[in-house]
């Protein structure tokens, strides 16, 4: 399967620390995960295609490895497809806990349930264990067909796929596995017309004929249609219908290029001797072949990704760029959301009117009644703004020729390439709108929200906000203020823990994020998505204790440990690996706690002003100046005073 809709993984290893980006990047895919908490390993991962409709199915049984997901159809009915993963330690009551919520999902689902997954349990051998009989009993009295009966790991079939209706499955059959997977991959296809095709063409806005669009805007007696409009919203959907008549007319579409790409034609013959060594791995002389082709496979596709991510980051801005997609959150539109009343709501504009429900629920309604300020007396009307057409006009000539829609559904490129058309129009709705702005707003303060932060051993005293007492946190509970932790103690325990924290799961995705093992690329990956999190705000919790310097540190040792093993390997490491000072010397690195002793004054001895006149040129500062910078680097970083008088 070259480009599947959807793909179903078990056991992905996932945790809180590794975000979802990093396995799809910009790829035209969505990806849901249920990870496990309590220990390591396990989980499953679904990645599906963005312009599928579904909704995740809360599960009851948190303790179970279960994602289910309701796959929406053209005749607005679902498919429930559940990813279940039963680790092989599982006991018999674990077992019954299993069934009994895989129960549960046939019973509130009335559509056809897909199950499919590593059930860690044979159902083509015999005879069966008793814990393989409760599995096999839940299969049978829920009136589930098994549609695999071939191995899928050596001479097991551990992998299932179920289903309570045969007729919306076609084609299961067993595939080759991913070349680091020691389990089979299962394929099958859904027969239900229920996964919608992505839209084909799309704008081609750099095609498009903005000299008859401006014409086209011009042509309009804008003061006409704004007359019948009561409000800026009537006036503002008047601009927009005119605009998207001109788009529809003067910009045409184009068919988009896929995003996947296909592997090189080496990596694509070794794929297809894979599986035809696949459709005889039953012969025991076949099956080490098979296992050594998907060695070389892995091998040439790690080989192949590390080419293709050195092609793209031959630029910083390139290299912060592909970074950036494979970490940053992808902005997914909810397809459906559930009412207060548990009724689906679909489609944007309802989804938007009942977000806005729901915000506006939360607000406080407008009692009428004016708080009286003692202050000076205020004019009855505000300054003199200018606020010209001209500006508008400057403004939209500013903007970047972005060729994304905002919630008008109209790109940037379309106001700057118009903007003489469309500046007059723009002005006039922006008028009504500050009229309607100009009157009073009052706001409320919330008080259930506000608490105080008691330091200190005196009384605690009682504080209230228009009578209403203000709620305390526990003597050690930390107060989040602007990024940082604060107790009551002042200990910097809590903002340092949250650092090193951060700092260790941007190294993490750093690392994986970037394949290629080039020192100056992570070096430089290293100082700008890391070392921020260690300097943060460090004035307020810049360490003292010899522990929490040593914690701190060892970020920086990690890294550069790392980056010894990946970009200098050598058959002696750990032992022949050099040591913590000779790493920081040879990539040129400080150590962190160097970094605090560095002031102005280090800077003092590397500018030496210009001066034109004689006494100056001969006073004390410039001849300290000039013998500050014939001293050795070294002497400069002096870590402390009797180190530097040492040196001198």
């Amino acid at each position: 399967v070259e480009q599947p809709d959807i793909i179903c993984i078990t056991e992905s290893w996932l945790n809180s620390r590794t975000p979802s980006s990093l396995l799809i990047g910009n790829l035209p895919y969505t990806v849901v995960r249920r990870d496990r908490t309590r220990s390591r390993g396990g989980g499953t991962l679904l990645i599906i295609r963005d312009h599928f409709h579904f909704s995740v199915v809360q599960s009851v049984n948190d303790d179970i490895e279960c994602l289910s997901v309701d796959l929406l159809t053209s005749s607005s009915l679902f498919i429930r497809l559940c990813i279940v993963y039963r680790p092989p330690s599982y006991s018999n009551p674990q077992t019954e806990s299993l069934t009994d919520s895989l129960s549960d999902l046939i019973a509130t689902s009335p559509y056809p349930v897909v199950f499919i997954g590593d059930f860690n349990s044979d159902n083509i051998t015999s005879p069966i264990s008793p814990i393989d009989k409760t599995l096999d009993s839940f299969v049978s009295s829920s009136g589930l067909s098994h549609l695999i009966r071939s191995p899928t790991r050596n001479n097991r079939c551990i992998d299932w796929l179920l289903t309570s209706d045969i007729s919306c499955i076609s084609d299961p059959i067993v595939i080759p596995a991913f070349p680091s997977s020691d389990h089979s991959g299962i394929s099958f296809s859904i027969d239900y017309h229920c996964l919608p095709t992505p839209q084909s063409l799309v704008r081609d806005y750099a095609r498009a004929n903005y000299e008859d669009l401006t014409t086209y805007l011009h042509s309009f007696d804008w003061y006409d249609l704004f007359c019948s409009s009561p409000n800026s919203n009537d006036m503002y959907n008047v601009f927009t219908s005119v605009v998207h008549n001109g788009i529809d007319q003067f910009v045409p579409y184009h068919c988009p290029k896929p995003k996947i790409a296909s592997y090189p034609s080496h990596i694509q013959n070794l794929i297809n001797h894979r599986n035809i060594l696949f459709a005889k791995i039953n012969i025991p002389s076949v099956r080490s072949q098979y296992e050594q082709c998907s060695r070389d496979l892995l091998s040439k596709i790690k080989k192949w990704n590390q080419f293709c991510e050195k092609k793209k980051i031959k630029r910083t801005k390139d290299l912060y760029r592909h970074i950036r997609s494979l970490t940053k959150t992808k902005s997914i539109v909810p397809k459906e959301l559930i009412s207060s009343s548990g009724c689906a709501v679909t489609g944007i504009s309802n989804i938007t009117n009942l977000l806005a429900t729901q915000f506006a629920s939360y607000f406080t309604l407008d009692d009428g009644c004016i708080p009286t300020i003692p202050s000076l007396p205020l004019p009855p009307f505000l300054s003199n703004v200018s606020f010209l057409p001209t500006d508008v006009f400057k403004a939209l000539k500013h903007l970047s020729p972005s060729c994304s829609t905002g919630y008008d559904n109209i790109p940037q490129i379309i106001f700057r390439n118009c903007a003489s058309a469309i500046a007059l129009p723009l002005f006039q709705a922006a008028l009504n709108a500050i009229h309607e702005w100009t009157v009073a707003n009052q706001l409320s303060l919330s008080e259930s929200k506000c608490t105080h932060l008691h330091i200190g051993r005196s009384p605690i005293p009682s504080y209230h906000i228009n009578n209403v007492a203000l709620s305390q946190k526990s003597e050690n509970a930390p107060q989040r203020d602007l990024g940082l932790q604060v107790v009551p103690s002042l200990l910097r325990t809590a903002s340092i823990d949250t650092r090193i924290s951060k700092a260790q799961t941007a190294l993490f995705i750093m690392l994986r994020a970037v394949s290629i093992n080039c020192a100056d690329i992570l070096l430089k990956c290293f100082q700008t998505y890391v070392l921020p999190h260690l300097e943060f705000a460090s004035p307020f919790w810049n360490p003292y204790v010899k522990k929490h310097c040593e914690r701190l540190e060892k970020v920086q040792q990690q890294f550069t440990r790392i980056l010894f093993y990946r970009c200098f390997p050598s058959p002696s490491y750990p032992i022949g690996l050099p040591s913590y000072p000779q790493r920081l010397s040879h990539l040129g690195l400080q150590a962190l706690f160097e970094r605090p002793l560095r002031d102005r004054t280090n800077t003092f001895g590397v500018h030496i002003e210009c001066t034109r006149s004689t006494p100056r040129f001969h006073c004390f500062p410039r001849r300290v100046a000039m013998l500050l910078n014939t001293l050795p680097p070294y002497i400069h970083r002096s870590p402390s005073m009797n180190v530097y008088k040492s040196r001198l």
